[in-house]
């Protein structure tokens, strides 16, 4: 590959300057949709703010098959055609603001010329068949021509108007020259151009085959190491080398904890704009050292929370094994940030009661369907910046920024009333924690469950055996109203025997609400469903709003 492959360095705009380009005819139509086009102008503008380089990744074309001289698009399709397109914008704005030379510049330069061996005008983009017309009409100045809901046509527009807020009157026509120039010198890419098309796939596989989570923790990585000063340069490299190996092997784990640790300080910030906004960080807060320090001590916190045996937990005043079992078996990771924060800024057993109720918390809004999304992640991250900014000082402060995750007792009762099919080893820490909570409220003495061992099991009380292929009763069967933790030492005895032999065995249970089925005379789909009614009465107590 090395020898029939050149590879090189670019600017994005020096590109469509320099070269003809186009897209296969078999790739894929334009797909970037209005957020994406945004994220780009933003991007620029920014960089262009800070009068500093802005790289776009890599670009991967092969060489031209016939005598055009145009090479083939293979990876950066998007990329390229929304610059072509906004230097169409800017040559619109230009005219608009009656600079006629300049906008026939702009096109001559980067989007039509004259070519000898055609005896005539040639684009220097060619689009798939799908975008041609599209890209054709507004190449003519004519978008009218195209549906409002075509990508071209909203790429144009979001553009058009981008420049417009831009450069407003003639005054400020410059700022589209400073675009242009920003495109021309400062879009940095990395172009690796094969000798055909297969070697051009086998290039854009290996760049790619190992996800875009590597790329940013790599792109970090890179950026760090550029930012250290020499004296530091080897305790950055090894500090970051020591957090990749202890967080695991997969990229992902680096990038997730990145992320986390850096909403635990600022808010909410998608996995796309993470390399861009710990940029940022790192400018208002100098120092590849200092950065590092800062994620190993978050890094003990951040290991911790996901392992109870941890020892940062050995001199903690509070058991917080279930807890932490809770945010393992749910995967309750949308609360890292605000946990990560609060173990940062507060003292740790303030923190460590913290941890308790947002475990609470969280198992009442996962029964509800309030977690998983965007909107829990948001208000987790804005409680975390809340803390690290001092404005959330106590546990009732990041109550109020919650709330609208935790659901009342009654939306909670009749949520976990018609959870269903529940995976068992959540059963198994609902049914404990029920233990829990029913020995509290009837005020008998606290007990050590170790509900975790491999010693304590889940029975069925309708066994398994008893659906024969029916799929609603089986989601009955695995209804926590028909479940209940028993020890392996008689679970073995139980089998598919008859309820009544059951009773004589869940009698001996140490687990209280296992002894209670023993008090039954019969047992059916009726008493599963009643079961679970009484159980979600008591999960208010077990898991309070308060």
């Amino acid at each position: 590959m090395a020898e029939s492959t050149e590879f090189n360095h670019d600017q994005l705009g020096h590109i469509l300057a320099d070269h003809l380009v186009a897209v296969p005819e078999f790739q894929r139509a334009y797909s970037w949709e209005q957020v994406n086009v945004q994220e780009y102008l933003l991007d620029l503008e920014r960089a262009r703010e800070k009068k500093s380089a802005h790289f776009m990744g890599t670009l991967v074309f092969a060489k031209a098959d016939d005598d055009s001289g145009r090479r083939k698009i293979v990876d950066g399709q998007q990329r390229l055609a929304t610059t072509a397109v906004l230097f169409i914008a800017i040559r619109d704005r230009l005219q608009a603001l009656r600079k006629e030379n300049l906008a026939e510049n702009t096109t001559k330069k980067y989007l039509r010329r004259f070519s000898i061996r055609e005896e005539g005008d040639v684009d220097s983009l060619i689009l798939s068949p799908a975008d041609q017309d599209a890209y054709d009409a507004i190449l003519e100045g004519q978008p009218e021509r195209i549906s409002a809901t075509n990508k071209i046509r909203v790429c144009y527009e979001e553009c058009h108007a981008h420049l417009e807020k831009l450069a407003p009157t003639s005054r400020q026509y410059k700022k589209l020259i400073d675009v242009i120039d920003q495109l021309d010198k400062d879009v940095q890419v990395l172009i690796a151009v094969a000798s055909n098309l297969p070697e051009a796939y086998v290039i854009f596989e290996t760049l790619n085959d190992r996800g875009a989570d590597l790329t940013t923790a790599d792109l970090l990585k890179n950026y760090l190491f550029s930012e250290a000063k020499q004296s530091e340069f080897a305790y950055v490299q090894h500090g970051w080398n020591s957090l990749e190996t202890s967080l695991g092997s997969k990229p992902d784990d680096m990038v997730r904890f990145v992320r986390h640790e850096y909403m635990s300080r600022h808010g909410r910030v998608t996995r796309r704009k993470l390399y861009r906004a710990l940029q940022d960080d790192l400018q208002e807060n100098p120092g590849a050292k200092r950065y590092i320090q800062r994620m190993k001590a978050s890094q003990q916190i951040y290991l911790a929370l996901r392992d109870p045996e941890h020892e940062y937990w050995k001199n903690s005043r509070v058991d917080v094994r279930d807890a932490l079992m809770a945010y393992r078996r749910f995967g309750f990771e949308s609360s890292y940030p605000l946990l990560l924060s609060a173990f940062r800024e507060w003292e740790k057993p303030k923190a460590t009661q913290l941890l308790l109720k947002i475990a609470k918390w969280s198992v009442r809004a996962q029964f509800v369907g309030r977690l998983g999304g965007e909107t829990a992640e948001e208000a987790f991250a804005s409680a975390a910046a809340a803390v690290a900014s001092g404005s959330a000082k106590n546990q009732t402060d990041v109550r109020a920024r919650l709330a609208r995750l935790i659901p009342t007792d009654a939306e909670f009762t009749n949520a976990f009333k018609s959870s269903g099919k529940l995976k068992l080893d959540r059963a198994k820490y609902l049914l404990a924690m029920l233990e829990k909570a029913a020995d509290a409220k009837a005020q008998r003495p606290e007990r050590a469950l170790d509900w975790t061992s491999r010693t304590v099991t889940i029975e069925h009380v309708l066994s398994q055996s008893t659906a024969h292929g029916d799929d609603s009763l089986q989601v009955k069967i695995d209804e926590i109203g028909n479940l209940a933790l028993l020890e392996r030492r008689l679970n073995h005895q139980l089998g598919s025997k008859p309820f009544s032999d059951k009773c004589e065995v869940y009698a001996e249970s140490d687990f209280q609400l296992t002894r209670e089925l023993a008090t039954r005379d019969a047992w059916s789909t009726e008493e599963v469903s009643s079961r679970t009614a009484e159980l979600a009465e008591l999960a208010c107590f077990a898991w309070p709003a308060r």
